[in-house]
């Protein structure tokens, strides 16, 4: 009754915002704003004009002044990079590594945005569903995702917590399934290499008369490599064996010119066996060898959506969207005198959304939001089936008095079955200095953010971890201010200073002395993290068809630690990241180049120091055909054994050494 009473309270707010919105049709109708093209191209972000994600609906990416980055699958697959993890650790500000946190195929992904060094911080969203949350980790996914079945991809950066709700207070990252457009496409690739990989994938898309539609399938198997524990690595097979199917389908129909329909379906199922140290401490003070064990990791997961897009008037653009989430995890150690520990998540959402253009100037956008999530989890120690609910209210109002400057502010109303009510805002803008044709352009947002602890961080009682049910949510405030500049025509420079503030943190902390100590939860005062990325990017067309983009990130991600006045670096953060690629065309057909990231500043999941890295890539692609085209790509090419993380009982692990794959991809 109390939860009905509250959602009715907020109801009545909700008749106060007055309209409800839509995206796909409001990113429609941004198309044929009266903004030339070449207005929108202006910037460092050529493909596509439109963020999608930045804000409630699509806006031109040179009138947001969210700070965003836009990956497009396509171009990244033609650089060898065939991976999110790949094309996310190219991508400025954040900090994460290709293959997953130990740079092996199937471990999840450790994806930092900004030093916001935490799933919990980073919100995953997949055809306008949120994959993560408290209790539902978004690193998996990210992890093993490949580029095939993925449309354009946006990490939206800083806390959005007025636009997404609980849990974006690092950053967005939100991809699609791909549209079909234009004459039927079919494509086939698949690649062979190094640690025995083997990677396909077909996909068919297009658009026929009113009907839409993509269709990809894709397969994946590689035994990684298996020396990542070199001082007791005895030669075992099965060691690290990865192998996966991803399948995707979107489907869409033209009612008629002013109303659409789509539909997706997702699904990924993957297979992780992997080594698990384990010493059995049970036996102190005469502790026997340390031994490795294999740990079979299996997940599933299903994901459909269906949406309804509607221009109802010039005045008013309206969307609906209902998707249901499941995801079943276990994990295994075969030997060890434990059930397998299990967790199933399930998600319905539904969502509304609707625009009203007022006039060229003013643009009100309001919606609301529900969502239900049912969370299990049981193993040895613990068991556990909950569930919640969201509620949530939220508007945003844009303005644009002139061609030059654009600004919007966003709140967002959000009512919890556990965590009750949480208020959010952001404002954002963004300003053409010398007008509409203007090579400078300025923008910056602000904005709050929070993040409810998990069930585990509440009731864990598995491994040496003890939960704490006292725990308090966690509430950020951050910014950025950033100059994007065209040096030249092709030629284009940026700078983004930012900044995140997070109270009560939630973090671990070590009780008691070993043999008799366990982790457990506490919320920190504070953690913060500010710094600046630098980012490069050209083409000489004209010589060559050559190209070029650079990245620099610097952050200091540092947190307090309790009971003292002393700060420390953040856990699975790396202080300084450079990326960078060249490539051109020396003859016709052939493109070739060569790439290089690097990290400086790390620390591992226990906050200890790690060795910089650095490691260097080579890739070529040759058309042979109109329809086929072969490629080859080296990876880690100097062989770079750098340390991972260490691990408590065996030490340090090393990355995965030098690879080269080659394929093929066939069109018609």
């Amino acid at each position: 009754m109390l939860y009905t009473k509250k959602a009715l309270q907020m109801g009545a707010i909700a008749v106060g915002l007055a309209a409800f919105a839509g995206q796909s049709s409001l990113a429609e109708s941004a198309k044929k704003e009266d903004s030339k093209p070449s207005v929108r191209t202006e910037t460092m972000q050529v493909m596509p004009e439109l963020t999608m994600a930045s804000h409630f609906v699509g806006v031109p990416y040179n009138r947001s002044g969210v700070s965003v980055s836009i990956i497009n699958p396509e171009e990244f697959q033609k650089a060898g990079i065939e991976t999110l993890t790949g094309a996310l650790s190219q991508t400025p500000g954040v900090f994460t590594l290709d293959g997953g946190g130990t740079w092996q195929r199937g471990s999840v992904s450790n994806t930092v945005i900004r030093g916001m060094n935490k799933d919990t911080y980073t919100l995953t969203m997949v055809d306008g569903m949120r994959i993560s949350d408290a209790n539902m980790s978004g690193n998996k996914l990210l992890g093993i995702t490949n580029l095939f079945t993925v449309g354009n991809v946006e990490v939206v950066k800083g806390a959005q917590g007025a636009v997404f709700g609980s849990g974006a207070i690092g950053g967005v990252v939100a991809m699609d399934t791909p549209e079909g457009e234009g004459d039927p496409v079919t494509r086939i690739f698949a690649e062979a290499g190094s640690f025995g990989s083997f990677n396909s994938y077909v996909t068919s898309s297009g658009k026929i008369k009113k009907l839409s539609y993509f269709v990809g399938v894709g397969f994946e198997t590689t035994e990684n490599d298996p020396s990542i524990y070199p001082a007791i690595y005895d030669n075992r097979t099965g060691m690290n064996d990865f192998r996966q199917w991803q399948e995707a389908v979107r489907l869409g129909y033209d009612i008629n010119d002013k109303v659409k329909v789509s539909f997706t379906y997702r699904r990924l199922d993957s297979y992780f066996e992997y080594p698990t140290p384990y010493v059995d401490y049970n036996q102190w003070p005469s502790v026997p060898e340390p031994h490795l064990y294999n740990t079979e990791d299996k997940n599933r997961s299903n994901l459909v959506t269906g949406r309804v897009d509607a221009e109802i008037s010039k005045l008013w653009s309206t969307s609906f969207m209902v998707g249901h989430y499941n995801m079943d995890y276990s994990c295994h150690t075969p030997g060890f005198d434990f059930q397998p520990n299990v967790m199933r998540n399930r998600r319905f959402q539904a969502e509304w959304r609707n625009a009203l253009t007022w006039n060229k100037e003013w643009k009100t956008i309001a919606g609301m939001a529900w969502d239900r999530s049912d969370y299990m989890s049981e193993n040895n120690y613990v068991a556990k089936d909950e569930w919640q609910s969201t509620l949530a209210f939220f508007a945003e109002q844009m303005w644009s008095p002139t061609d030059s400057f654009d600004a919007s502010v966003a709140l967002r109303l959000e009512h919890d079955s556990v965590w009750n009510n949480h208020f959010t805002w952001r404002y954002s803008n963004s300003w053409k200095v010398t007008g509409k044709d203007s090579p400078t352009r300025i923008f910056g947002s602000v904005g709050s953010g929070f993040r409810a602890p998990t069930w585990f961080e509440q009731y864990a009682a598995n491994y040496g971890y003890v939960g704490n049910p006292d725990l308090d949510v966690s509430k950020s405030l951050g910014g950025d201010l950033g100059v994007e500049q065209r040096l030249a025509d092709g030629h284009y420079a940026s700078v983004t200073g930012f900044w995140t503030r997070i109270n009560d943190e939630i973090g671990t902390k070590s009780v008691g002395t070993w043999p008799n100590s366990y982790t457990t939860y506490a919320n920190y005062s504070h953690c913060t993290s500010y710094g600046v990325e630098v980012a490069f990017k050209g083409q000489f067309k004209d010589a060559w068809n050559s190209g070029y983009y650079a990245n620099y990130t610097f952050t200091m991600p540092k947190r307090d630690s309790i009971g003292k006045y002393e700060t420390i670096q953040m856990a699975n953060t790396a202080r300084h990241t450079v990326n960078a690629e060249v490539y051109t065309s020396p003859v016709e057909k052939l493109t070739v180049g060569f790439g290089v990231t690097a990290a400086m500043g790390r620390t591992d999941y226990n906050y200890a120091r790690l060795d910089n890295f650095f490691t260097a890539r080579l890739f070529a692609r040759y058309q042979a055909t109109d329809n086929v085209s072969l490629h080859v790509r080296l990876e880690n090419l100097f062989d770079q054994k750098f340390i991972m993380t260490n691990d408590y009982n065996f030490g340090p692990r090393e990355a995965r050494g030098f690879g080269i794959f080659g394929g093929v991809t066939v069109e018609f």
